[in-house]
């Protein structure tokens, strides 16, 4: 992640995306959804669904369903804070 305590996590999360997508070429899809969702996010609290959707688009088949939701649940909880 960049080094940049000034940064909020959302602009973190969006520039990691950003190197994986120009690092990447085969993670660029993946990659600009991730923006997306940081966007997303900065706007509005999305649904326990939405990130659902966000996790199963980015990590279906690569997690275990408990790892899954407890993917989820940071995720929700994080939203509770970002910015």
């Amino acid at each position: 992640m960049p080094d940049n305590p000034e940064a909020s996590p959302l602009d973190s999360i969006a520039a990691l995306a950003r190197q994986i997508a120009d690092e990447c070429p085969s993670c660029a899809n993946r990659a600009s959804e991730i923006i997306m969702w940081a966007s997303e996010i900065r706007e509005r609290r999305p649904s326990r669904e939405e990130l659902a959707a966000l996790v199963d688009a980015t990590c279906k088949g690569y997690l275990p369903d408990d790892q899954r939701e407890l993917l989820i649940k940071g995720l929700r909880a994080f939203v509770r804070f970002a910015e």
